[in-house]
């Protein structure tokens, strides 16, 4: 069977699909990934076929400083809103579906499987005839955002004699759910047929740094400190990371591709700042996640069992940061709600309070209890044939 996979350009985007590309590569598919130039090398490090369409690099950093623009008279929470209506719906779809058309056309396949940013599938999928799978990347996005996105693309639905569906198309053929019940706290009727998928660390290719002693004899607790790769605040890191170190905890921080680890000052030795390091690693061995609520290290940290503590900025890290919360696996501080204070009491409560690593475990679990992708490989092969 031949699948299309296509996406947006961040890796937030990219890495949660890349287990069931690989899954259905070692089932002896072919699998070929469309994407965004930024995004292509990411892909064909992971061994996977892609073409780039859509957006050049240049392109993208030009759409991303323009919704910056746009969105910064915006409370932080309301920005994720316009974002995925303006820059994914009416920015990045048009590029996309004039590039993914003729590829789909003649490559010829079975399957697209898409992910919710990338709009230009459905159209593509209606085009062919093609069934279309939605896969997630966290917790369901609300309706009322798609339905603005899908207004945004009326025109260019018409342009090709098609009405769009209410939802821009998504869940056509399922909707591949990384989620777990326990975390997915808006209503999901909009969704459909939900198919459920075990979320599968993913970080890339590159092994990063090597951490040093990551299990210590001397007991005192692992933190590992993120804010992801594109929204880094090297002030709200450096907060983090003082306040991790004043409980007398072993910190691992991360400022992402953008920043400098010089930047940020270490309180004691026990400290360490990298570009980026190997997630899965740190996780088998850490006490707390202090993260932006990106999905990608959100959901990691759940299918560990740990408790977090989320500073969300952007995004969908809003929504993931609020799902922690009512799940009781972790608690979150808003932009205005960080102070010092408040850190060393998030911090100093996640650890000591049983509570939110019981119910990161009570989440782990189901987490682990969802079918894995060459499983769901196999279901979505039996729906198609």
């Amino acid at each position: 069977m031949r699948v299309l996979f296509s996406s947006t350009w961040g890796v937030g985007h990219v890495f949660p699909m890349v287990p069931l590309a690989r899954a259905f590569i070692a089932a002896g598919h072919q699998v070929l990934w469309v994407t965004h130039e930024p995004a292509r090398p990411v892909v064909q490090a992971a061994g996977i076929d892609v073409q780039a369409a859509g957006l050049s690099a240049e392109q993208v950093h030009a759409v991303v400083g323009r919704m910056r623009d746009l969105t910064a008279p915006l409370p932080p929470a309301e920005r994720a809103g316009v974002a995925f209506r303006v820059m994914f719906g009416a920015w990045a779809t048009p590029p996309m579906l004039a590039a993914l058309l003729p590829i789909a056309r003649g490559w010829g396949p079975d399957l697209l499987i898409h992910e919710p940013a990338e709009l230009a599938a459905p159209l593509v999928a209606a085009l062919l005839g093609v069934p279309c799978v939605t896969h997630s990347w966290g917790p369901a996005i609300p309706a009322e955002i798609l339905r603005a996105a899908a207004h945004e693309l009326t025109g260019l639905w018409a342009a090709h004699d098609r009405a769009v569906p209410q939802f821009a198309g998504l869940f056509q053929a399922g909707y591949l759910d990384l989620c777990p019940p326990a975390v997915q706290y808006i209503p999901i009727d909009h969704i459909g047929q939900r198919i459920p998928l075990r979320p599968v660390p993913y970080g890339g290719e590159e092994t990063g740094p090597a951490i040093q002693d990551l299990a210590p004899a001397d007991g005192r607790p692992l933190i590992y400190i993120t804010l992801g790769t594109v929204f880094t605040d090297t002030t709200l890191l450096q907060g983090a990371v003082d306040a991790a170190a004043a409980v007398g905890a072993r910190v691992v921080a991360t400022v992402g591709p953008h920043a400098d680890p010089a930047l940020i000052s270490r309180p004691s030795n026990a400290v360490e700042v990298h570009r980026w390091v190997s997630q899965a690693s740190l996780f088998a061995h850490a006490a707390l996640v202090v993260s932006h609520a990106g999905s990608g290290t959100f959901l990691g940290a759940l299918s560990a069992g740990l408790p977090q503590l989320c500073l969300p900025q952007a995004a969908d890290q809003f929504r993931n940061a609020t799902a922690a919360v009512r799940s009781g696996a972790g608690l979150a501080l808003t932009p205005d709600q960080v102070t010092p204070d408040a850190l060393d009491r998030a911090i100093q409560g996640l650890l000591r309070d049983t509570t939110y690593r019981a119910a990161a475990t009570r989440v782990a679990t189901e987490i682990a209890a969802m079918p894995d992708p060459s499983t769901v490989v196999t279901t979505l092969v039996d729906r198609i044939r």
